[in-house]
């Protein structure tokens, strides 16, 4: 699936016209190669009080950018649309990733945007009582429900859930011989293949291009990650060794039939 947003308008405001237009209740969208207007963000950080496990940082303002990997994950709250987003991209010579503040943002230029629409449940902002943040919940949404095609999942992972093992177990229960996988989310450190380990134990993280399993190689989980120290990481996560910092919000969809 993909779609067209036009330069000059804020993008929450044309992502959520689009879904509406297709009737869609939420979205995991790739916004890769989207070139931005000066917008905001806030990257991780430690906690300001002993009731969280992370914060986040100042806020930070660019002059604008193109992103070169983004997932956004386009869902409800306070009974408005409403992206969690996350973002790497180069400015001024240097690498950067980061939480995008949604409301600052606005395309610079005519741009596709990639992704999968869904249908029948919804992402949805709602007060978290084990990490006291407001956090992405699934809900039903039976108004766009097709019970004609159900080939996906959306899913959030709880504090402490392996990255690796939880997209495993989930793409059992889809019964997903070969499926994609979409999302974003924190980690608690990390360890990867080809990479040095991120011992950060507070972080933000992207899942990349080509994450799920084709069937043949099993699963790979490519990621982006910047931890507390604002080192980056890159690499695809090992089993048992990528636990879940506050939430890890994903969508495993079967790569075996179309949309």
């Amino acid at each position: 699936m993909s779609f067209e947003v036009t330069g000059g308008r804020p993008l929450l405001e044309a992502l959520g016209h689009w879904a509406e237009a297709e009737g869609y209740a939420s979205a995991v969208l790739n916004l890769a190669g989207v070139s931005l207007a000066a917008f905001d963000y806030v990257m991780p950080d430690r906690a300001i009080d002993d009731r969280h496990a992370a914060w986040y940082s100042e806020t930070h303002s660019s002059a604008g950018a193109t992103l070169t990997a983004a997932v956004a994950i386009l869902g409800w709250r306070d009974g408005a649309w409403f992206a969690h987003i996350h973002a790497y991209w180069r400015e001024g010579g240097k690498e950067h990733l980061g939480h995008l503040l949604p409301a600052t943002l606005a395309a610079s230029a005519p741009a596709t945007i990639t992704g999968h629409g869904v249908k029948g449940a919804a992402f949805e902002a709602a007060p978290d009582p084990e990490t006291e943040f407001t956090l992405f919940r699934v809900r039903a949404d039976e108004a766009s429900a097709d019970a004609i095609r159900e080939n996906a999942l959306i899913t959030t992972l709880a504090p402490f859930a392996d990255l690796h093992h939880s997209v495993s177990d989930l793409a059992d229960q889809l019964s997903a011989p070969s499926y994609q996988v979409m999302g974003l989310g924190s980690l608690a450190g990390a360890a990867f293949a080809g990479d040095r380990a991120m011992t950060g134990l507070i972080s933000e993280i992207l899942l990349l291009s080509g994450a799920g399993d084709d069937g043949s190689r099993g699963l790979a989980i490519p990621v982006r990650c910047i931890d507390l120290n604002g080192s980056l990481h890159q690499g695809s996560v090992l089993p048992g060794q990528a636990p879940t910092l506050v939430t890890c919000e994903l969508l495993i969809r079967r790569a075996d039939r179309a949309r």
